[in-house]
This record gives C-alpha cells, structure tokens and sequence, in this order.
C-alpha cells in the first residue's frame, strides 16, 4: 500500500514538472509583448533598465556663427513586484546626465556654460491593478489600473539641476515629472491591450497632475495622457513596435500645448528576458525646430 502511494506521488511530482515546462516553453507564444515605455502588463515580477539618449541643438543668434548642441541622458531603474494575482507594486529611480557645446570660436554670455553631471530623478513608487479575459482562440485582453507617484528628489540647483531639466525637456512626451526639478508628479491611468500569437494592441489614458514647489503663483498644471503601441511577432521571440505618446498641458490660462513622440523598434523577449532598442522621434514642431532625436534601449528580467 505504501509502495502505491510513493508511486502515486511520483506521478504526481512528474506531471507537474512536465505541465510547468510546457507552460514555460509556450510562454513566448501566449504572453503579451511589452511595450517601449507604456506599462507592461504581463503581471510579472520586473527588474530592468531603461536607457535614453536624445540630442538636439539651437543656433547662435546673430552675429554668431554656429550652434550650441545638447545631449541628454536618461537612466530609470525599475522594479516591479507581483504581491498577488493581478496586482503589482511599483518602484523607479531616474537618473539622468547632460552636456553643452559648442563649436563656434565666439559664444554669448548665455550660451557660454560648462554643464553638467550625473544627477537623481524623481523617485517614483505606485501600484497597477490587472485585469484579463481570454475571447476565443488566442486572443486575449488585459484591462490595468495604475497609481503613481514620484516624489522631488531631483536635483534643483547647479550641474545637477541643469541635468534633470535637461532629462525632463528631452522626455517631455514620456513622462517629463520623472526628472522634473522640484515637482511632485501624480499620476493616474488606465491601459488596454489586446494580443494574441502575432499581434498586440495598447492603448493609454491618463491624468498627471504636476506640483511645483515654487514661489510663482501657478503652482500646479494638469497633463492628459495619451498612448498607443502596437507591435507584430517576426518570430515568438522578436518583435517589430511603433509607439506613439502625447501629453497635452490642460491649463487654461494658456491654453492647450500638446508634445507629442513616436518610438519605433525591435524588442526581444523570452520567458525570462526582455529587451528593446528604439528610435526616438519628437513630432511637436518646437521640438523638430530642434532637430530633436534619440535612441533608447532596455534590458531586464521578468519571472
């Protein structure tokens, strides 16, 4: 009788192996592809990095000759931790650095600045609720919730301030409150997505309110939201995304001002690693006045 259980258990201990292998080798071919800088709304627990480089430059008023180039540089560690089904805690620390130059052999006053260093963004904790529905065949859902918050732990004064606007003006489109000097950024969201085998569709709408710790009368503005992603599987594992982001200051005082980007590129993904590479594109014109671009990257584990 013993002997039957033992064999019993065995069998058992077998199956479950097997089943959990099988789910892991379909992971890549169920699992939704994630996004460049929308949420990734797998419900996975998330350790990565995101990189950003983005250049641009302003021509010397005359009787200057030449320009004056910039470069950001935008580093956000994120982690993400599932503490339940469908239900996900969240944590970012930006960090960001800058530089300015110039070829011209005559630079104004105000052009003529040695800048910058390595500086700390705006610590960024929240939440994000999940919900999905499967619709036949392999056609899936997934409805997310998000929360966030991050905290004026950007640096405001000298190099380290000039970074963090810089950062913030570079990411105007993504989200200018990770890297904001002295603003409080909160942040609420809802994403819809839609995949299957060789496909994904998501979509964002959103509201950021931004608080200013200044002495000026306008303290606070108001930001819409949008996104939208979508992306085709080349192979399970690779696959080819456009993303379009816009974040539209409702103030009324002013009016409406929407900046606006579009990131296109590849992403990697498979069961337990993920990664991007993307070039970033401003469409607001003030930006393409600019010759604004960058490229980004990111890399991290998902289990």
């Amino acid at each position: 009788m013993r002997s039957k259980n033992l064999v019993s258990l065995a069998a058992v201990a077998v199956a479950l192996v097997l089943g959990a292998r099988t789910a892991a080798a379909q992971y890549p071919t169920t699992a939704p592809v994630r996004p460049f800088v929308l949420p990734d709304l797998s419900g996975l627990t998330v350790i990565g990095l995101e990189f950003q480089g983005t250049w641009w430059n302003i021509p010397l008023p005359a009787p200057f000759q030449g320009e004056v180039d910039f470069k950001a540089l935008t580093f956000d560690l994120d982690a993400e931790v599932s503490i339940a089904p469908h239900w996900v805690i969240l944590g970012r620390l930006p960090l960001s650095y800058a530089s300015v130059s110039t070829d011209s052999p005559q630079v104004p006053p105000q052009f003529d600045v040695d800048c910058c260093e390595l500086a700390l963004g705006n610590l960024t904790l929240g939440g994000r609720g999940l919900w999905s529905n499967v619709h036949g065949g392999d056609l899936r859902s997934v409805l997310g919730g998000e929360l966030t918050v991050s905290v004026p732990t950007a640096a405001d004064s000298g190099d380290g301030g000039q970074s963090a606007a810089f950062a913030a003006f570079s990411r105007a489109p993504h989200d200018p409150g990770r890297y904001a000097p002295n603003t409080t950024t909160i942040r609420l969201a809802a994403d819809l997505q839609l995949y299957s085998r060789w496909f994904m569709v998501q979509g964002e709408a959103g509201v950021h309110f931004f608080l200013y710790d200044t002495d000026d009368d306008d303290d606070s503005d108001v930001g819409l939201k949008l996104g939208l992603a979508a992306g085709v599987r080349a192979t399970t594992e690779i696959a080819i995304l456009a993303e379009l982001n816009a974040l539209t200051d409702v103030d009324d005082d002013r009016g409406d001002d929407t900046v606006s980007s579009v990131d296109i590129g590849l992403r990697y993904g498979s069961q337990a690693f993920f990664a991007s590479l993307r070039v970033y594109v401003p469409l607001d014109d003030n930006f393409r006045d600019l010759d604004m671009l960058g490229i980004g990257a990111d890399l991290g584990l998902r289990f």
